[in-house]
């Protein structure tokens, strides 16, 4: 019956098509033991490159690729077809590809309009404009520089690296073949790279539009900030909009800080029958985090469950970190311990909740459990660590974490690090040891470091030090109302009416602008 089965299974393998062979087996261990079969069986031989060949693909290509395996069956044909060298060149790695693509031409196989593609995405993936332009050369050399296909792939390279000269150069020169993926791409380059004003003169030129090319200046309009009135006219001329459009405005929405029309937009959304996609659940709790508006946090959260939306690393880390932000740590403990899988962000974000929340002996202990675990970490962990130390007044283990990072994880320390060390002293009472560290760091301290001295010594009483701290730093920040209202504390603090006078004076005649107070009202 086995052998039955597998006789079936190799006929069906000689005639399938690619897309079929996709799907050929469940799992490589099925391919494997087909493979073991038919070579122990001499069945192999009878259609060795047709059968490696629809082989080679599912190992390859498929959703579950074992690329080491695909090497081995394409290292023992006696001699792989240009089939066989394309499919290794889309799979592999671009440094990789570039070796098999070497390899075919030492063979005296010439390249044909499916091998450039590949070869050229693998340039955009790895941003090498030098083994790109090289390519292109090739591209001409071989006649290919008027395949829509190759010319699109070209555009697309050189919009990814930054070169967007080139790509209009490339779309210029191939004018009579270009089509609306064309187009596409380069509105979507100059977008990507900020010059709106050159892809809105694209976009108005194209002869026709896509969904991609509206979503592309939605996006960048947005991503600029000052342009979020024009993105959202865009958004509203839209013929057809899809959920990627939504995304984007409600992105653009979010990014700008314009939170309440992020989630407006949102409740629009949805209310139309719309499924929002990854882009746009994980922009909308965003906005939530940004507002500290927990009530709408919990009702994206709820709207998740209820509808089965996929809640993935990207959607559970946002969530984690919006109910951190909003104080409900027991929800964000919740979301995190439920996430099968987590990435360096979300313990980040985690430990930033606990630190936040003045949870510093849960966030030290995560952070230990992070390594026991072996999880990634990076310098944004120990921030969230030393914060939550600072906050929670463990000089100790903060002490003990920022030589870890150093000496452990080889972190070099950033100006944040340094200032929640000195914040951590500062708040501990120990601010002769934080001058002295201070004085021992290899970069300049910043204005907000000194900010935090002078905050330690209003709380510890030491008005002496605090003047003189507090004074320097007017001198260096002279229109931040913050750094005036420190030093006016300082003297609040020691009763020193005239001194806290002239510092008002002060702010007076320099026309300081104070920071308005913010309020969040909901109707």
């Amino acid at each position: 019956m086995l052998s039955a089965h597998i006789a079936r299974k190799l006929a069906w393998l000689q005639h399938c098509t690619v897309t079929q062979a996709l799907t050929a087996f469940t799992t490589i261990s099925e391919l494997k033991q087909f493979h073991a079969h038919i070579t122990t069986s001499g069945l192999h031989h009878h259609h060795h490159h047709f059968i490696t060949a629809k082989l080679l693909i599912f190992s390859a290509l498929s959703a579950s690729p074992d690329l080491n395996y695909a090497q081995t069956l394409f290292n023992h044909a006696p001699s792989p077809s240009l089939f066989m060298f394309n499919t290794m060149i889309r799979a592999e790695q671009p440094i990789n590809s570039l070796q098999f693509y070497i390899q075919m031409l030492r063979s005296s196989i010439s390249p044909d309009h499916f091998t450039f593609p590949f070869l050229i995405k693998s340039c955009s993936a790895s941003l090498d404009t030098v083994v790109g332009r090289q390519l292109h050369s090739h591209v001409l050399k071989l006649g290919f520089g008027f395949d829509v296909f190759v010319v699109n792939c070209l555009i697309d390279m050189y919009s990814h690296c930054g070169e967007m000269g080139c790509a209009r150069k490339v779309f210029v020169e191939c004018f009579d073949v270009v089509d609306v993926v064309s187009w596409t791409t380069l509105v979507t380059g100059y977008s990507g790279c900020g010059n709106v004003d050159l892809a809105r003169k694209f976009f108005d030129s194209m002869p026709v539009r896509n969904g991609v090319s509206w979503n592309a200046m939605i996006t960048g309009y947005a991503r600029s900030g000052f342009c979020i009135d024009k993105a959202r006219e865009l958004f509203d001329e839209i013929p057809e909009r899809n959920g990627e459009s939504w995304s984007a405005m409600i992105s653009g929405y979010s990014q700008c800080g314009m939170c309440v029309e992020a989630i407006c937009l949102f409740r629009e959304m949805v209310g139309l029958g719309i499924v929002p996609n990854v882009g746009a659940i994980v922009s909308a709790v965003s906005a939530c985090a940004q507002l500290r508006s927990l009530e709408e946090g919990m009702w994206l959260h709820s709207l998740i469950e209820e509808r089965e939306l996929k809640l993935n690393l990207t959607v559970g880390t946002a969530l984690v970190d919006m109910y951190g932000k909003c104080g409900s740590i027991e929800r964000a403990l919740f979301v995190f311990n439920d996430m099968p899988v987590k990435n360096v962000m979300t313990w980040n974000s985690m430990i930033a909740g606990l630190a936040l929340n003045g949870y510093g002996k849960q966030a030290l202990s995560l952070f230990w459990r992070m390594q026991i675990v072996g999880a990634p970490l990076n310098a944004i962990t120990f921030i969230g660590v030393l914060a939550g130390c600072s906050h929670s007044g463990l000089v100790y283990e903060g002490k003990r974490a920022f030589e870890v990072m150093i000496q452990e994880y080889q972190i070099e320390p950033q100006l944040e690090h340094y200032g929640c060390m000195v914040d951590l002293l500062g708040r501990a009472g120990l601010v002769q040891e934080a001058l002295d560290f201070v004085d021992k760091m290899p970069v300049k301290p910043h204005p907000g470091l000194w900010g935090a001295l002078v905050n330690a010594c209003r709380i510890h009483g030491d008005v002496k030090l605090g003047e003189e701290l507090g004074k320097h730093l007017v001198e260096l920040e002279p229109n931040h109302s913050g750094r005036y209202s420190l030093l006016s504390n300082i003297f609040a603090a020691a009763e020193r009416w005239d001194d806290l006078a002239t510092v008002r004076n002060l702010v007076k005649n320099r026309n300081v602008v104070k920071s308005p107070g913010n309020s969040i009202l909901k109707t």
